[in-house]
């Protein structure tokens, strides 16, 4: 019995049904890496449709571009300047490729870097740490920077407590109308904004609501998982990974941040775990395998990888 398994039957029809909820409403998804930290896994959404990967490092972005995606965004507003020459040789390897920011140093800094290589870098403002006051200053300062340019503003508001992953929705709404208005400044101050990008997968039905949203980004919807189900955000019969029940080991930390004591949720012989994502980082620790089932046949193995930028 695999230790980890992925029906890929349910899996596609999970992006499947994600993506067209997302582009009915005429919006683009962005597939997060940190769900599962698989490369295959990330090319078989861009081939869904996604419009790109969001990644935590320079390096993913590079073994992605090696593996046929051609738009990457580094989803966190890492501050180190050792990155920057990184940022540059994923700028070299991807038709698109940006990242977060979240202060005046590192615009500049990784401007200085950019336009000294004769490349341009995506600047998203990450409001999950900048003061709305300050998102105009730093977005005057891309536009006045060489080698980067402003993509637009990006946030994440996921749920936290119980009252928010039952009213998840309205999480989501709430927090693209912030993302929108503050966009909406930038328009006004005569500053290009095209990505106005949300995150998550239990609040995209809520940020789908508000117009001018142009992205969400999701990682969780393509294999979904207990924790999820159990907030009514999918059914059980939806989530498409599962670990063997002798290896609660695997399912460490596994808890969603409304029930953390919560890791696992049984289901026949197996266990799904509560939350997908620190299950792909135990999972890639300690070097297991996905297991890819076409019913009862093995199709293929995923390992989890998505190497950090230094070791």
């Amino acid at each position: 019995m695999p230790a980890v398994s992925v029906d890929i039957q349910q899996l596609d029809q999970n992006l499947q049904r994600f993506h067209h909820q997302v582009a009915a409403a005429g919006r683009v998804t962005r597939a997060h890496f940190k769900a599962h930290r698989t490369t295959e896994l990330a090319v078989r959404q861009f081939a869904a449709g996604a419009v790109g990967i969001a990644v935590h490092s320079a390096q993913a972005a590079l073994d992605l571009a090696k593996a046929g995606v051609t738009d990457v965004v580094v989803a966190w507003p890492w501050q180190e300047p050792w990155r920057w020459p990184l940022y540059v040789d994923a700028a070299r390897e991807l038709e698109y490729f940006a990242v977060h920011v979240d202060t005046a140093e590192t615009i500049t800094g990784l401007g200085r870097v950019a336009a000294a290589a004769g490349v341009q870098v995506g600047a998203r403002i990450d409001l999950r740490h900048t003061p709305v006051a300050d998102v105009l200053p730093l977005a005057r300062l891309v536009a006045a920077t060489p080698g980067v340019r402003l993509d637009g503003v990006t946030g994440y508001q996921g749920p936290e407590t119980p009252q928010d992953i039952v009213d998840f929705a309205a999480l989501g709404q709430r927090h693209a109308e912030q993302l929108v208005e503050v966009a909406e400044s930038i328009k006004a101050d005569g500053i290009d904004c095209p990505v106005v990008s949300a995150g998550g997968t239990p609040t995209a039905a809520g940020a789908l609501l508000v117009d001018g949203i142009t992205e969400i980004v999701a990682g969780a919807y393509a294999t979904l998982d207990g924790g999820l189900a159990a907030a009514g955000a999918c059914e059980l019969k939806e989530v498409a990974i599962s670990v063997a029940s002798d290896r609660p080991d695997l399912l460490t930390a596994c808890g969603q941040p409304w029930a953390p004591e919560v890791v696992s949720v049984p289901l026949n012989d197996r266990l799904l775990p509560g939350h997908v994502c620190p299950l792909a980082k135990n999972l890639m620790r300690a070097k297991v395998e996905l297991t890819v089932l076409d019913g009862d046949t093995v199709v293929d193995r995923w390992l989890p990888r998505g190497r950090p930028d230094r070791e």
